[in-house]
């Protein structure tokens, strides 16, 4: 595993976060030392693919990344007739996610998609997983993308949401905040690495609160949804048609 090193050094500018190479090239190391509970995240995925997936059905991994969620719903599926669309619309994240899907043995159909999701047609679905990316997406958008989702998930489809969250009250946001950048320095992190990449997603990634999540659930016409999990900011959602 390559060793995230992109902040280390300081830089007199700070531009804007981007998916590129040397993003995708060191994305595994991030994922671990960046986000808390990723692994329980990834081992639910399967869990949860195991109890919702239906037999000749789709499942979506959007915004896949370097294809470890994809993986994971890939384990999980214990039907016949499945397939796995893999979306992301970063190239270079795309090449590392056909690798690794290369090195596993599937035994599922999976296609790789560079594309917007917002280009994507969802349909047929019984699984649906977005790990970290609706943060990145225009907030105008969002609502667009969970109608979406809702409108191609059969009845009994599961879709499940992970998203870095704020919080209305200005005390516990910050306390959250000193909290996972404790959590970056405990996994060696300096203090220069993570304000220099704060300072790079300011305008890359916008959080909301739990309480516009459960709204935008409940807009796009689910009934059945919650929180299944929260470690400091990070938050991980279920909704069920």
């Amino acid at each position: 595993m390559n060793k995230d090193k992109i902040f280390s050094k300081r830089n007199k500018k700070i531009d804007p976060f981007e998916f590129n190479a040397e993003v995708a090239d060191v994305f595994k190391d991030m994922l671990h030392r960046s986000i808390p509970s990723y692994l329980s995240t990834i081992e639910t995925i399967e869990s949860l693919t195991k109890q919702y997936i239906q037999p000749d059905s789709n499942c979506y991994d959007l915004g896949c990344s370097l294809g470890t969620a994809t993986l994971a719903i890939e384990k999980g599926i214990n039907v016949e007739g499945c397939k796995i669309f893999a979306v992301d619309k970063s190239q270079p994240m795309i090449n590392k996610c056909q690798t690794n899907i290369k090195n596993e043995a599937t035994h599922v159909p999976i296609e790789v998609i560079n594309d917007d999701i917002l280009n994507i047609e969802i349909s047929n679905a019984s699984v649906i997983v977005m790990n970290y990316t609706l943060q990145f997406i225009e907030k105008n958008k969002r609502q667009i993308i969970i109608n979406r989702i809702y409108n191609g998930l059969r009845d009994g489809g599961l879709f499940l949401l992970s998203e870095k969250i704020t919080n209305e009250n200005k005390i516990i946001r910050d306390q959250l905040t000193t909290l996972h950048h404790d959590f970056k320095h405990k996994n060696s992190y300096s203090h220069l690495e993570i304000s220099q990449k704060r300072a790079a997603l300011e305008e890359i990634l916008i959080c909301d609160d739990s309480t516009t999540h459960n709204l935008r659930f409940k807009k796009a016409g689910f009934k059945n949804f919650g929180l299944w999990m929260q470690h400091f900011n990070f938050a991980s959602y279920v909704a069920i048609k």
